[in-house]
């Protein structure tokens, strides 16, 4: 593992336990606490691939829905942006990518889920609209997410996620930080 996988795993883990008893989760769930069936919220991550020197960024708006009390089903579409350096060279990646993801809502502040995506387009290195390809990535994941912040209908959540690429073979874990609103 390289030095920027370890250190991502560090920070996470530490502000995991710094916030546990806190809740959102990773690749896009969270818990709804204000008794509102419904949340609409904006994610921004960070994430490293375990396997290669790649990290990437991105985006996320999401809908989450409460099925009853403690289950939740939420609803994303992620943008993100590969670089991977090989060779000396970096690849650059971009891809939108619909996600669906289970959660289970432990409480108030706390929740977990696994869901599953599927890269829709993709764009190498940039090249403009030309080089849009349809996405073929088909990706799993779990997820662990603590509220660092919750007022009334508004909530400030941390959550940590392992995907792991079906299509391409590729483990990773990421961060992100999002804002909900429930109605």
């Amino acid at each position: 593992m390289n030095n920027r996988v370890s250190a991502c795993l560090w920070v996470s883990a530490a502000l995991l336990l710094l916030s546990f008893d806190v809740a959102r989760a990773g690749f896009a769930i969270r818990p709804v606490s204000s008794g509102k069936l419904n949340q609409i919220g904006l994610g921004v991550s960070y994430g490293v691939k375990l396997d290669k020197d790649a990290y990437f960024y991105g985006y996320a708006p999401d809908y989450v829905r409460v099925l009853n009390e403690k289950w939740l089903l939420n609803l994303s579409l992620a943008y993100d942006r590969d670089t991977e350096t090989k060779s000396g060279t970096k690849n650059v990646t971009e891809t939108w990518t619909p996600a669906i993801m289970i959660g289970y809502q432990m409480s108030p502040r706390f929740a977990f889920g696994a869901g599953l995506g599927h890269g829709l387009t993709q764009n190498k290195d940039s090249a403009g609209w030309e080089s849009v390809k349809w996405g073929d990535d088909l990706t799993i994941a779990a997820a662990v997410a603590a509220a660092l912040w919750i007022k009334e209908r508004h909530s400030l959540s941390l959550s940590f996620s392992l995907e792991h690429n079906i299509s391409d073979n590729e483990p990773s874990v990421s961060l992100d930080l999002g804002y909900a609103w429930d109605f």
